[in-house]
């Protein structure tokens, strides 16, 4: 299975916001909205993909003002 950990890196620290992510879409207005395996969606907006680990299925968003 190749489902990711979205962890979401900020001022406090990094927590896993999101797990079973199978798509990451990035926006032109700068939403980056994700689904999990089961069709749960969640939009995120004011960060933006710091890193993707492939080895881990981890992927790294950064909070920016």
């Amino acid at each position: 299975m190749c489902q990711s950990k979205v962890v979401l890196i900020n001022g406090r620290g990094a927590e896993v916001i999101m797990t079973d992510v199978v798509l990451m879409e990035a926006r032109d207005d700068g939403r980056i909205e994700l689904m999990d395996i089961m069709g749960n969606r969640k939009t995120l907006s004011g960060c933006r993909v710091e890193s993707v680990d492939f080895i881990s299925h981890r992927i790294f968003l950064r909070e920016v003002s």
